[in-house]
């Protein structure tokens, strides 16, 4: 296979704490549209360059205001990185997987591809992810959340974890000639027995040389793996869809406390942030390109914020890197379908403003609402709370921010109007609800302007809310959830295969632009995989196992399997059929140039469609993903 090639680069100026220290505010960067960040009215500390115009920019907090983010001319819509979440809530027969896995003629199963998870992390120890020898499958494992080991090369945060460092602990051998194997090696602080072993010191993330591997706290990101690329086990007959691929394996860090200030998210709740979702993605082109190997990228994750349109970062940088050979990423669609966190709305004609109603529950801690209206007509609000206040049309004067406090004292709205500033060049009203008061709000939409006077709201995904806090007359289209709305990206909606039914909270296309998506349906209710079963280094070996299930969002313990449901499940199917594929095309050869446009050519070329339905459609898309039949529509 021929080398990846992609846009490489290095950070630039001291970037050695910028990147998770709390010190630091980060902000992401268009070289064509916001490079003014870049141009000395701030204390720039570092640049991050990611390639295709964009870059990430740290600035010192003590260099910016505290309302920095609410009230910065600088900056624009585009340039806050959002947090995203977890979209999690007989497959390989329904889905084509076993013909190819058992076909003479193909005999698909991963062979020489690489599969890139970016989520919670991977339990190491699972056997799943372990060769018959005890081996791991994971090529590389970057924990961005640990700041004590070594860094991975070109990147000054986090701690790398190489196949042979895995390998060493899982084997047990913690000696003075493994230390060359333990991440950040030994420092100046660690000292030797006389039999030539560790003794107390500093080692990195350990203590008193007692050595772990990274582990997924959470769960999600192991599940997605073994679904995507888990090993076969002849026991319960279970096999990830390419189960002799192999993994690479980022553990997102947390978002920094300013931008959970700001979103309103709270510390029990899993979340990541835009920017290290951006560089998670370039790690992972970096670790391929240097085995040479094509890679499948599975993202879990999703954000309602953003226009729904492709144009944010993360979907550009996507859509750029879906172009190269050898590189496809496989997206969750969301779970938001039933959520009631969108609403679709027009200002009619002859009339100045509409009615927007919304219902907030008791103690829900803030939210972030953004208004997206349609160019060139000019939007403003008005707003009347459930006590009874009225707030008259605010209008906001170019990058005027507004602060109005209700009763009691402590509700707080921040309203910000950004007007030509995105990157698809359409007013944006950001409200930034603090302690709402409980009950029905009442949001007055104002249209100026001749052209078409229709506009979408949004709320924050379901992870990010209480479960009584949504618009009265919410609409369940176009609540496909950022990345998934990328351009070249292959997005999944989540269906059962038992009842040919789409996963009740699943989101539903189009883009807010009017291109299809999701791409594809792929399984993801109640899919099931082992429980797991992992070496315990403290009792010397001996094997434990711990069962966990998931309905919907939240983990319920069982006997046997471990069962989840979400769109971010129907995405690790679609990454590991995104790896047959790619062993067929690339690996044996048959078409060198593959990448991940093409990809999604050729699956929506072979779905399976049904009479009940036209296609491509809002909820399905193009069809059931079928591998098998994708195969066969090459030959037609």
């Amino acid at each position: 296979m021929k080398k990846l090639q992609y846009q490489q680069t290095d950070f630039q100026g001291n970037c050695e704490n910028a990147v998770w220290s709390e010190e630091y505010y980060s902000y992401l960067v268009d070289y064509l549209f916001s490079d003014h960040l870049l141009q000395g009215k701030h204390d720039v500390s570092c640049v991050e360059p990611l390639g295709y115009n964009e870059a990430i920019v740290y600035i010192r907090k003590e260099n910016a205001s505290e309302s920095f983010l609410n009230s910065e001319p600088a900056l624009g819509y585009d340039q806050i990185p959002r947090c995203y979440g977890l979209m999690d809530m007989g497959e390989l027969r329904e889905t084509g997987v076993l013909r190819l896995q058992q076909s003479p003629q193909f005999g698909l199963r991963g062979q020489g591809v690489l599969v890139a998870i970016i989520d919670t992390g991977v339990s190491l120890t699972d056997s799943l992810f372990l060769y018959e020898d005890g081996t791991t499958k994971v090529v590389a494992y970057w924990d961005q959340g640990d700041q004590d080991g070594r860094k991975p090369e070109g990147y000054p945060f986090g701690t790398e974890w190489t196949r042979e460092e895995i390998d060493a602990l899982i084997a047990g051998n913690i000696s003075r000639n493994a230390a060359d194997y333990i991440p950040g090696g030994v420092t100046k602080d660690a000292s030797y027995g006389i039999d030539g072993d560790l003794t107390d010191g500093d080692y990195g993330d350990t203590e008193m040389g007692n050595y772990t591997l990274p582990d997924d706290e959470n769960g999600h990101g192991t599940f997605l793996a073994a679904v995507a690329a888990g090993r076969e086990d002849a026991e319960s007959g279970f096999s990830g869809v390419a189960p002799d691929s192999e993994l690479i394996v980022v553990k997102l860090k947390r978002p920094k406390q300013y931008l959970l200030d700001f979103y309103s998210i709270e510390d029990s709740v899993w979340a990541c942030q835009e920017d290290d979702v951006l560089l998670a993605i370039r790690y992972v082109l970096d670790v391929a390109t240097r085995l040479k190997r094509p890679v499948s990228i599975c993202l879990g994750i999703g954000s309602n914020m953003g226009g729904h349109s492709g144009t944010g970062s993360l979907e550009r940088y996507i859509s750029a890197i879906s172009l190269l050979p050898g590189v496809s990423v496989h997206i969750a669609s969301g779970n938001e379908g039933i959520s009631g966190h969108h609403y679709h709305g027009e200002v009619p004609a002859g009339q100045s403003y509409t009615e927007v109603e919304f219902h907030v529950e008791e103690e829900e801690n803030g939210f972030v609402m953004e208004l997206w209206g349609n160019v060139p007509v000019t939007f403003s609000i008005g707003l009347l709370s459930p006590g009874g206040e009225n707030v008259e049309r605010i209008q906001l004067k170019l990058n005027e921010t507004r602060s109005i406090r209700f009763f009691p004292k402590n509700t707080v709205l921040r309203i910000r109007s950004y007007t030509g500033e995105t990157a698809s060049g359409e007013q944006v009203i950001r409200m930034n609800f603090r302690h709402p008061v409980a009950g029905v709000w009442r949001l007055f939409v104002y249209a100026t302007g001749n052209g078409a006077r229709s506009f979408d709201l949004w709320m924050p995904i379901s992870n990010f809310l209480k479960e009584e806090t949504f618009f009265l007359s919410a609409s369940a289209d176009e609540t496909i959830t950022s990345p998934g709305d990328a351009l070249y990206g292959i997005t999944y909606v989540p269906y059962d295969i038992s009842t040919d039914s789409l996963y009740v909270r699943a989101s539903r296309g189009y883009t807010r632009d009017g291109r299809v998506k999701p791409d594809l349906a792929a399984p993801g209710v109640a899919v099931a995989i082992p429980g797991q079963t992992f070496r315990n280094q403290a009792s010397n070996g001996q094997t434990s196992s711990s069962q966990i299930s998931s309905d919907q969002i939240f983990p319920v313990q069982t006997s046997r399997q471990i069962i989840r449901s979400g769109s971010s499940v129907a995405a690790a199917f679609g990454a590991g059929i995104g790896a047959l594929m790619q062993e067929w095309a690339l690996v044996k050869g048959n078409n060198p140039s593959l990448n991940g446009q093409n990809m999604r050519f050729y699956l929506t070329q072979g779905a399976n469609q049904t009479q009940a339905y036209d296609y491509p459609n809002r909820e399905w898309g193009y069809g059931t993903v079928n591998i098998y039949d994708a195969f066969l529509s090459l030959r037609r």
